[in-house]
């Protein structure tokens, strides 16, 4: 026992020497810094306050709107794979930290031998733990790996969340101008039957053309001819509902037709670009990136040597009551460095794959960054678009419906061309199915905006770093 523990100090001097080795790595801050848009600081995004984004669903005043969403929250495919995930990545935190801590075990055993007629009990307790560790710390890499990637899944659930409470927003906007949309064709169909009908008339009454009365039902014909595609894209709305929220489609109300939602009127419409990094896709990819260079790390620390330490302690008896007695102990204690010689080309192409895993994770940082600062940019100019074109539309439609009133006034007096009728009617339906398609494209412009600033949680949480900062 002595002439073993003579080795140890010598075992530990060798350890101590080894892990005052450094592992070359790469410098991650660089790498991301590196990674980012070029100019991102100065953007071409004005600054708004993101406070204003707080409550945001609410404050559209539509309570189906907000209990859709807090179905597709509660019961979306999507975010219990992506929660099914986050527990896997919890788990894997787990196991690299355990690999860090001694295992234990204990043992009992009892037997009974025969020689020459004799029989003879022998009982036995035992105890024993062992440690192994590579000596350029690369179980503790993998640790750090693990919860880096744990929290790219805690991330990735939140994005995945705001992701479908911006689908589902987005479904029920776009129901609602269907909806919308039928009712002006219907509108329109009753129009055109009672042109059809005055054409009829006067065609009859030899003051109209025959080609008058026939142009009247093809137009008759061709605006019931919109409404089965319609209803069919109503019912596709309809169906997106359903899967988003995991419930049937009788159960979401959407029995009675309704108006398009009105986003709030107080939210900022201009953002800094230095928001967009806290979106949490963005930080999902941040920290896969870091998550790949510490695993980086750990392939480049195989090459050193692995210190492994164990021991065990024991007592065996003819006895169970002589077990722990003076005499019947033992114990070991052993250490021992392992090199590895003839596996270098494996650990290379090891390191080889992690350094390819670590520029992918960067490539899709930036490709993150980009399509988030893409995506900002599109849904604030689409908003400024909306914007400027609403009150035009509003005053396009009051036009159009007077000039079509006066068109069917002349015409029916008989004073009027049939020509300039059909064109006031026709201008009518495109104004009206114009600012409706713009108030749906001014929602989806605002949903799009707010998905863009990362949703519920960025909001939040960038509203209490700001409130942090002034305090």
């Amino acid at each position: 026992m002595k002439t073993k523990l003579r080795f140890i100090p010598l075992v530990g001097a060798i350890a101590f020497f080894c892990a005052g080795c450094a592992v070359q790595s790469p410098d991650y801050a660089r790498l991301l810094s590196e990674a980012a848009p070029q100019e991102w600081s100065a953007s071409t995004l004005a600054q708004g306050d993101v406070a204003s984004w707080q409550n945001f669903w609410v404050r559209w005043n539509d309570p189906l709107l907000v209990d859709l969403i807090g179905k597709a929250l509660a019961a979306n495919p999507d975010i219990e794979t992506a929660a099914a995930n986050l527990r896997a990545a919890n788990a894997g935190i787990t196991a690299a930290n355990a690999v860090l801590w001694p295992t234990a075990k204990v043992g009992a055993d009892a037997g009974r031998t025969h020689s020459n007629g004799e029989g003879r009990n022998s009982f036995s307790l035992e105890g024993s733990a062992a440690l192994s560790l590579n000596l350029a710390g690369s179980e503790f890499w993998k640790a750090d790996a693990a919860t880096l990637k744990a929290m790219a899944s805690a991330y990735t659930l939140e994005d995945v969340r705001a992701a479908t409470a911006a689908s589902t927003a987005e479904a029920y906007v776009n129901l609602r101008a269907a909806e919308a949309r039928l009712d002006v064709t219907k509108a329109s169909l009753e129009t055109y039957l009672e042109t059809a009908q005055t054409a009829q008339w006067q065609f009859e009454a030899g003051t109209g053309t025959a080609s008058e009365a026939e142009d009247a039902l093809m137009q008759v014909a061709a605006s019931r001819a919109q409404i089965p595609a319609l209803e069919k894209t109503i019912t596709q709305y309809r169906n997106a509902l359903m899967r988003l929220t995991g419930s049937p489609v009788e159960k979401l109300g959407l029995d009675a037709p309704g108006a398009i939602p009105v986003p709030p009127a107080d939210v900022a419409v201009s953002m800094p670009a230095s928001l967009i990094e806290q979106r949490p896709d963005v930080r999902a990819a941040k920290a896969s990136a870091e998550a790949a260079v510490k695993t980086l790390k750990s392939a480049k620390s195989d090459f050193f040597p692995t210190l492994s330490l164990s021991g065990n302690i024991g007592t065996t008896a003819a006895t169970i009551g002589a077990l722990g007695a003076s005499g019947t102990g033992a114990a070991g204690l052993a250490a021992a460095l392992a090199m590895p010689v003839l596996n270098w080309g494996s650990l290379a192409a090891g390191e080889e794959t992690a350094a390819a895993n670590l520029d992918s994770a960067v490539a899709s940082y930036r490709s993150t960054l980009l399509a988030a600062l893409e995506e900002t940019d599109n849904a604030l100019s689409a908003i400024r678009s909306a914007e400027f074109r609403r009150s035009d539309l509003e005053r396009a439609v009051e036009h159009a419906r007077t000039a079509e009133k006066l068109a069917r006034d002349e015409y029916g007096a008989g004073i009027g061309e049939y020509t300039m009728l059909l064109s006031t009617q026709r201008s009518l339906l495109s104004a009206r199915e114009n600012e409706l398609t713009n108030r749906a494209d001014r929602a989806n412009s605002f949903i799009t905006l707010y998905r863009a600033l990362g949703g519920d949680w960025a909001v939040n949480q960038n509203t209490a770093e700001a409130s942090a900062e002034k305090n």
